[in-house]
């Protein structure tokens, strides 16, 4: 079940029941009630059942998928305790590839001293340099091959027939 459910599964122009609502968005008829009656989601409660508009349903996800959203600066990294975005302590970050085109920079929280982690591109890596002191990691060799083919490796216990 989502945290925070996509709008793009309700369609615009349709009205909705809060079962049918609550069926759309793969959460329980609860939840949509609860948003009617706490949360501030528009819905025409005269009669039974509850009618939600789609476009109210709609602009109502959509504005709960912002709010949680944070616009991080160059040298900023958001930390997941904190909920905050934060410059690492002491300016200083680790950048370790990920791709041929980006990697993660990591950085300790000055208030919280957790590792928090950002994912940049290689390009933008001269931008983050120019605020932080960023130490570029190697990376750790992963398995390069196999000596011996697998169609001449010995069979397992498991594997052989028993006849």
């Amino acid at each position: 079940m989502p945290k925070k459910p996509s709008p793009n599964r309700i369609k615009t122009h349709r009205v909705y029941t809060t079962y049918e609502a609550a069926d759309a968005l793969d959460l329980h008829r609860k939840t949509i009630v609860h948003w009617i009656t706490r949360s501030g989601l528009e819905a025409d409660r005269s009669q039974r059942p509850w009618l939600i508009e789609g476009r109210n349903l709609k602009a109502f996800l959509a504005d709960r998928r912002q709010c949680g959203k944070v616009r991080l600066n160059v040298g900023e990294i958001y930390c997941l305790p904190c909920r905050q975005a934060r410059i690492p302590a002491g300016r200083m970050a680790d950048f370790r590839m990920k791709s041929i085109t980006t990697g993660v920079l990591s950085g300790i929280c000055p208030d919280c001293d957790h590792m928090m982690n950002r994912i940049i591109r290689r390009s933008d890596l001269d931008r983050f340099r120019a605020i932080l002191d960023v130490t570029v990691q190697k990376g750790v060799a992963g398995i390069v091959g196999v000596s011996t083919p697998f169609a001449t490796l010995p069979q397992t216990e498991a594997r052989r027939s028993h006849g």
